[in-house]
């Protein structure tokens, strides 16, 4: 399950970027200057993302919920901590 999530939001950013990304786990999705996303970039990249999670996964799950927003540590970080934390509320 952890592959197909990881492909899942790989897949989005791609739909949502203009320009050639490099995917890798490590790199920051949002809270960096450098990151993919600023504030409101992400929340449209959060939105994309519950969408095709149903759609692959056949679950409603919210990504910015107090839940996440009051994780240690954040979610949204990079694709490894967003793949972990969707993982985990599937399995809810």
């Amino acid at each position: 399950m952890q592959e197909k999530i990881e492909q899942t939001i790989k897949k989005t950013i791609i739909s949502l970027k203009d320009e050639a990304v490099d995917l890798n786990d490590q790199i920051f999705l949002f809270g960096r200057n450098d990151a993919l996303f600023d504030s409101v970039g992400l929340v449209g990249f959060l939105i994309e993302l519950e969408e095709k999670i149903y759609d692959e996964f056949g679950k409603n799950i919210t990504l910015a919920d107090e839940k996440a927003m009051s994780q240690k540590t954040s979610p949204f970080i990079n694709i490894k901590t967003l793949t972990k934390y969707i993982q985990k509320c599937l399995n809810e």
